[in-house]
C-alpha cells in the first residue's frame, strides 16, 4: 500500500525546485570539465570557421565540407561567439542541460496523472543519472536538444492520439519534428514518424495515421526543409547539397565511414549507456511486458517506440551509444508504470526497489558534486 509521502517528498514535489537543485548540483561540473578535442574543440572551430568566412548555411572544417549536421547547433555557438567575443564553455553547456531539464518536464507533464509524487521523483532522479543521459546533459554536442524536440514531438502526437482535437497541435508536432531534423538530422524524423506507425499499427488503428501525420505535418516539413536547402543551395551549391541530404544521410545509414559497428552492437551497448539503471528499467519492463503487469496504453507504446527504435538503429551503419538517447526517458519511465502498478500487496518489492533507486541517484549527484572539484577550470 502507498504510504504518505514525507515531508521531504512534500518540499519537492514543485518540480522547478527539484530542476533548481539539479543546477546546484553539476554546476561544479559545467564550471570546472575540460571540453574534448575530437567533437567539442570541433564544433568550436567550424563556428569560428563561419564566422571568419561568411558562412551560415554550409559549415566548414579546414576548408572542407563539413555537411554532417544540420547548422542549429553551430548557430547558437556563432550567436554566443559574435555576443561575447570568446567561448563561454560554461554557457554553452546549458544548451545541453537545459534540454535534458526539459525532457523531465515533458515526462512530469506527461507521466504526471498516472505516476504518483514519490514515483515521478523516482523516475526523475533515475533518468536524470542515466550514464549516457547525464554525460549528455554536460558535453558540447546536439544530441540533448534533439532528443528534447523529439520527446516533445512524441508528446504531442500523444494528446493528439487521446482525443485532443486542437488544431494548434497539428501544427506544433510538424515544427517540434522539423526542429528535431534541423538539429541532429534524418533520425528527427525517422523516430516520430516510426513510433506513430508501430503504435498505430499495434492498436489496429492505422487509419489514424493522418491525424499527426496529416497535411499541417507535412505542409510544415516541405515548406521549412524547402527553405534550408535552398539556402544550403545559394551557399554552398549542389555539392553541399547532396553531401547533406545523400552522402551524409545514405552512406552513413549503408556504409558508414564512422563509427561503423555490427549490427547487434547496441543489444550490449545499451547496458552501460543507460547503466547502472539498465539493470532495473530493462528487466521490470520484460518483465511487465511478459506478466502483463502494469500494460497500460503509456507504457506500452514507451516500450514499442524504443523497441522499435533500437531495432531501426541497429540496421544502420554508424552506431554510437548517445544515438539511443531519445529512447533513455522512455525505457525509464515505462519501467517505473509499470513498478508502480506491481506495488499492491502482498508485493513489497517495488515499493523498496523506489526507495533504494531515490538513495542510489542521490549517492550518484553527491559524486558529481565531488567530481566538480577534481576536474582543472576551463578558461
Amino acid at each position: 500500500m502507498e504510504t504518505k509521502p514525507s515531508r521531504l517528498i512534500r518540499l519537492l514535489s514543485d518540480q522547478r525546485v527539484r530542476l533548481g537543485l539539479y543546477l546546484l548540483l553539476l554546476l561544479p561540473l559545467l564550471l570546472r570539465r575540460e571540453i574534448t578535442p575530437t567533437n567539442e574543440l570541433k564544433y568550436l572551430e567550424i563556428a569560428d570557421e563561419a564566422l571568419r568566412d561568411g558562412h551560415f548555411w554550409c559549415m566548414f572544417q579546414d576548408g572542407s565540407a563539413y555537411a554532417d549536421k544540420p547548422p542549429l547547433y553551430f548557430w547558437i555557438i556563432m550567436a554566443f561567439r559574435r555576443l561575447l567575443g570568446f567561448h563561454c564553455i560554461p554557457l554553452l553547456e546549458l544548451f545541453s542541460l537545459l534540454p535534458a531539464f526539459g525532457i523531465l518536464a515533458v515526462f512530469e507533464q506527461w507521466c504526471g496523472s498516472q505516476l504518483r509524487l514519490p514515483w515521478r521523483i523516482a523516475a526523475e532522479a533515475a533518468l536524470l543519472t542515466t550514464a549516457f543521459f547525464l554525460g549528455g546533459a554536460l558535453v558540447l554536442r546536439m544530441d540533448m536538444l534533439m532528443a528534447f524536440f523529439l520527446t516533445l514531438a512524441l508528446w504531442i502526437f500523444w494528446k493528439i492520439d487521446r482525443g485532443d482535437s486542437r488544431t494548434g497541435l497539428r501544427w506544433a508536432f510538424g515544427a517540434a519534428v522539423f526542429a528535431a531534423i534541423f538539429t541532429k538530422g534524418p533520425v528527427g524524423f525517422l523516430l516520430p514518424l516510426l513510433a506513430v506507425f508501430v503504435w498505430l499499427l499495434s492498436e489496429h488503428r492505422l487509419r489514424d495515421f493522418g491525424q499527426a501525420w496529416g497535411w499541417r505535418t507535412w505542409l510544415v516539413l516541405a515548406v521549412l526543409c524547402g527553405i534550408w536547402w535552398f539556402c544550403v543551395y545559394r551557399e554552398g551549391g549542389r555539392e553541399y547539397l547532396d553531401n547533406l541530404l545523400f552522402h551524409q544521410t545514405f552512406g552513413r545509414a549503408v556504409d558508414s565511414f564512422h563509427h561503423d559497428r555490427p549490427w547487434y552492437y547496441y543489444l550490449y551497448s545499451i547496458w552501460y549507456a543507460m547503466g547502472p539503471w539498465a539493470l532495473l528499467t530493462i528487466p521490470v519492463s520484460v518483465w511487465g511486458a511478459v506478466r502483463k503487469v502494469g500494460m497500460d496504453p503509456l507504457p506500452r507504446f514507451f516500450l514499442l517506440t524504443s523497441a522499435a527504435f533500437v531495432l531501426l538503429m541497429s540496421c544502420f551503419s554508424a552506431k554510437l551509444q548517445i544515438y539511443l538517447l531519445p529512447v533513455f526517458g522512455l525505457v525509464n519511465y515505462a519501467a517505473f508504470l509499470i513498478l508502480q502498478a506491481a506495488d499492491t500487496p502482498p508485493r513489497r518489492w517495488p515499493g523498496t526497489l523506489r526507495k533504494v533507486s531515490l538513495c542510489v541517484a542521490g549517492a550518484m549527484l553527491a559524486l558529481c558534486v565531488a567530481a566538480g572539484f577534481f576536474f582543472p577550470a576551463v578558461f
